[in-house]
């Protein structure tokens, strides 16, 4: 990764150049101009004094007492400052320039003095000048710095990756002995070194598999990382907290089992997801028992992260019934959710109970559990339960049917079509089609006045694009 280069003392003599010349050379200019109108005026004087009458005379040195008085006052500072320190202001300034300055400058110093003094606005626009090229210096350096270090950090990583792949690629495949092996690991005191380590040992510990993969967990308890990992997962921090039960997870069960019954019920989110996530891969007999235990919410995205693990593993699927009464509703809809998908029917009585529930995600759950698995005997008891439901559940409800409902369900859907909404009509026809070829028979031969939509309906649900 390129990135940019620059020198800071180049960067500051560019910028103050053109600076400078923009503040220079109107000073010139004024003296310049300054010198010519002091010149002219001499020569005005002395032809007025020959000319002009003593009142005259007296008149002009009058108005030029007034134009003294007159001269340009500095506006931006006599905001804050009165006249008279702005004047022992530029005394001091002056008086310094004239002790401590040589003498090819002092003229110049003094000139950028009265002027500023004079014209305050300009030294103002100035300083404000100064100061957004140095921010922007300072921004650039910055920059420049962070671009190096992270540079010089990647080639680090790179370097000693590479490094410590081959020396425990040797080891693994019997090339060298252990003792040749702690030789050629280089720094693995130091702790960046050993983070660089320890990810390496996951890389392989996620790609060998067999008895190579035996060999990872050896090395990392040998050179004592397991502490490193440990000390992460009692830190503060909660990404330190994430990153070391991942570590401990994979590369050092026994150290994880011991502290994630607390960590399941940790407060931050991510920290209890991955606990959740390690109690299920390292408890295989039990992945599940944590249920009991929890009290904190077991998540979407834990859920189905637990739930990959299980098919990828092929872990033992324990009952969910088991787990229908617990207090928790987001362990309830999780298991009704396993007990569909795994097409769990020796408790269909727990299932067809949680039509009970008064949590509605809970009843569509089970709605939806008893259209999956074929419960035909629960048909009359979710017919009961239609008219109290709201429209997501009766929608499920139609869909069950669909699949469990006989001709004898004809009239319900049939009065479903003629009083309920858009939506219901469409699902309650598209059952009645699909339930049975008698059914089907009755509602395209459907004359009744009542139902004088209906074949818009049966159109609709009849289209392959529905």
């Amino acid at each position: 990764m390129g990135y940019i280069k620059f020198t800071n003392v180049k960067l500051i003599i560019n910028c103050i150049i053109p600076l400078l010349f923009f503040f220079i050379f109107p000073l010139q200019f004024s003296q310049a101009n300054a010198r010519a109108f002091t010149a002219g005026v001499m020569e005005v004087d002395s032809f007025s004094k020959n000319q002009i009458p003593q009142n005259q005379e007296d008149k002009s040195s009058v108005s030029s007492n007034n134009q003294e008085d007159d001269r340009p006052r500095n506006s931006v500072l006599s905001v804050f400052f009165t006249d008279e320190k702005v004047d022992a202001l530029k005394m001091k300034l002056i008086d310094y320039g004239n002790n401590h300055l040589p003498q090819k400058l002092r003229s110049f110093y003094i000139l950028v003095i009265e002027k500023s003094f004079d014209y305050s606005i300009i030294l103002l626009l100035v300083v404000l000048i100064l100061v957004f090229i140095i921010n922007i210096i300072l921004v650039f350096s910055i920059l420049n710095f962070t671009i190096k270090k992270k540079s010089r950090k990647e080639r680090f990583e790179r370097i000693f990756s590479k490094m410590y792949e081959e020396v425990i690629l040797a080891y693994i495949f019997g090339s060298i002995d252990w003792d040749t092996t702690l030789i050629k690991l280089k720094r693995i005191k130091r702790r960046e070194n050993r983070k660089i380590l320890i990810s390496v040992l996951m890389n392989f510990k996620a790609n060998f598999k067999g008895e190579l993969e035996h060999f990872i967990p050896e090395i990392y308890t040998k050179l004592d990382l397991h502490k490193d990992s440990l000390k992460l997962a009692h830190s503060i921090h909660d990404y330190k907290k994430v990153q070391g039960i991942m570590e401990l997870t994979h590369l050092y069960p026994d150290g994880a089992k011991g502290m994630l019954n607390k960590l399941i019920n940790d407060q931050n989110d991510y920290v209890r997801a991955e606990a959740q996530i390690a109690y299920v891969r390292l408890n295989m007999d039990r992945p599940f028992d944590f249920f009991y235990e929890l009290e904190k919410p077991f998540t979407k995205w834990t859920q189905l992260s637990v739930f990959y693990l299980i098919r990828l593993n092929q872990l033992p699927v324990p009952s969910f019934a088991q787990f229908l009464s617990s207090k928790h509703s987001y362990i309830r809809n999780f298991s009704l959710m396993m007990i569909t998908f795994f097409q769990q029917l020796e408790n269909i009585s727990d299932v067809v109970r949680m039509v009970e529930s008064p949590m509605e995600q809970t009843r569509f759950l089970t709605y939806k559990a008893i259209n999956d698995l074929r419960l035909y005997d629960s048909r009359e008891l979710i017919k009961k339960k239609f008219e109290n439901e709201n429209n997501k559940n009766k929608l499920e409800i139609l869909k069950a049917l669909r699949n469990i409902g006989e001709e004898d369900d004809y009239d319900f859907l049939k009065e479903i079509i003629i009083r309920e909404s858009v939506s219901l009509k469409i699902e309650a026809c598209r059952s009645i089609y699909f339930m049975s070829q008698k059914s089907r028979e009755r509602i395209e031969g459907e004359k009744d006045e009542s139902l004088p939509e209906i074949e818009l309906l049966l159109a609709h649900v009849t289209d392959p694009r529905n």
